[in-house]
């Protein structure tokens, strides 16, 4: 039986969402194209209907995706402190099915390559993009190195408390960059304030 096209597009975006969970689970080379297939119901000729470029291409869409699924929740952040803070939880880090892609997927995007580098770099710049609307600076360049700084700090500290087998040490890795970044006044906050300050 023909496969409409409907029916194809809720096809390739079932095997989509299950490569972006278990990627981030088991690894890029952690799972192959059969049992990918198998988790949604289709056959190895259904996947390559899909994905003729095979599992690269499937990699490079998937990491898209990951990017995709946690760009909202960076968005929704009022200050780097609440980001920071959300992120740096013992709920993400028990979580590599829905988590942040990077530290979930970047040393295996290292080593891959290619088109699926391609589609990690890109998701990364759309996280710089996103912490640049939040950060303070006198300038584009004192953002982005901030944004920079910022990204390197909690994606590094999740991967290294994930690694780690001493609950504590986890705890004090997350804590010391959250500590880095306190609450700080919003401009609204400030500007109210200074305003207090010259009617009294």
């Amino acid at each position: 039986m023909k496969v409409t096209k409907d029916q194809a597009a809720a096809n390739k975006e079932a095997i989509l969402t299950a490569a972006s969970r278990l990627y981030r689970e088991k690894g890029i080379d952690g799972i192959g194209i059969g049992e990918l297939s198998r988790s949604v119901g289709l056959t190895h000729g259904g996947f390559y209907g899909q994905f003729p470029g095979g599992k690269e291409q499937l990699a490079s869409e998937a990491v898209s995706r990951t990017f995709e699924s946690n760009i909202q929740d960076w968005q929704n952040a009022k200050s780097i402190p609440e980001l920071v803070k959300t992120y740096l939880t013992q709920a993400h880090l028990d979580n590599w099915t829905e988590g942040c892609p990077i530290p979930a997927l970047g040393a295996d995007v290292a080593r891959t390559g290619g088109t699926v580098s391609s589609s990690f770099t890109r998701g990364v710049e759309h996280l710089i993009d996103t912490l640049m609307a939040l950060v303070e600076g006198a300038n584009h360049e004192e953002k982005y190195q901030e944004s920079l700084r910022i990204l390197s700090s909690i994606t590094g500290a999740m991967l290294i408390a994930r690694a780690l087998d001493s609950h504590e040490l986890s705890e004090q890795f997350l804590q010391s960059v959250i500590n880095a970044w306190p609450v700080t006044p919003t401009k609204k906050e400030r500007a109210a304030k200074r305003r207090s300050k010259d009617e009294d």
